[in-house]
């Protein structure tokens, strides 16, 4: 997966200074930390879980995972974008690990979740809080504050592509175009989803690169999974959430190396 820069110029960067001021109190570019070890990651990982299981916790409003105090939080909303049955809902239930849905249903209105995930940037501890928002596609035609309201604030993208639909991969260029406003400063990420379904994948490895490299956007390679959801879900999630967090991570640097 390329990490590319998928940024137009910097304007108001308010919200990126106030992350960082978070965690630094200074203005400064922090490098990201090797990849910790597996032992370290869970320790914190198994915050995120009820206690005896391995079922993620659902967290309220006012909660949040049991870190050491000396770790920041930094929250950032993310988009989920892409054709009906693209596999949005799918991959928003998959990164925040509920129940993933084996049958499409059109989504009513918007669905929010929030997603923690811990992770250490430079040698810091910091928990990583993400809003993610999914909107059905008929609910953006006939409401026009739909679409507005997901995208305002928005500090990411995914935008979802079934690799057993040829007619997706076709129209990807254009939706790429289209996922985010010049505005919006949006990192965007394809999501590619039924990844291992490969008797009906409809695209190939070198199509992918191809998308990678033209439009200089990572492309994650999303599996449908299977019988990890009722064991060891996180396991197969956290490279996804290490990936995400960290292209938002390098999307604040590269508006702060802007900004100065």
């Amino acid at each position: 997966m390329k990490l590319a820069s998928h940024i137009p110029p910097v304007g108001d960067v308010a919200q990126v200074v106030e992350r960082s001021l978070s965690i630094s109190g200074k203005l400064h570019c922090e490098s990201m930390a090797p990849e910790w070890s597996i032992a370290e990651s869970k320790t914190y990982q198994q915050k995120l879980l009820i206690p005896g299981t391995n079922k993620r916790k659902f967290f309220g409003l006012l909660e949040k995972p049991n870190l050491p105090p000396s770790a920041p939080s930094v929250s950032y909303k993310i988009f989920m974008f892409g054709k009906a049955g693209s596999g949005k809902t799918w991959t928003m239930n998959r990164l925040s690990g509920q129940d993933v849905p084996w049958q499409h249903t059109e989504t009513l209105g918007i669905q929010c979740c929030t997603v923690y995930w811990p992770m250490k940037i430079g040698n810091r501890l910091i928990l990583f809080r993400l809003e993610i928002w999914d909107a059905g596609d008929n609910s953006v035609k006939r409401y026009n504050h739909v679409l507005p309201a997901c995208r305002e604030g928005v500090d990411a993208v995914l935008v979802c592509v079934s690799a057993s639909d040829r007619e997706g991969w076709t129209d990807l260029p254009r939706l790429l175009t289209s996922a985010a406003q010049p505005t919006d400063r949006a990192a965007i990420i394809v999501v590619a989803t039924r990844w291992n379904n490969v008797g009906y994948r409809e695209v190939t490895e070198n199509e992918v690169e191809t998308i990678e490299n033209t439009h200089g956007v990572p492309v994650i390679r999303l599996d449908s999974g299977g019988d990890e959801q009722h064991t060891d879900e996180l396991t197969h999630t956290a490279p996804v959430l290490n990936f995400i967090c960290k292209r938002l991570w390098q999307r604040d640097q590269e508006l702060l190396s802007i900004k100065q």
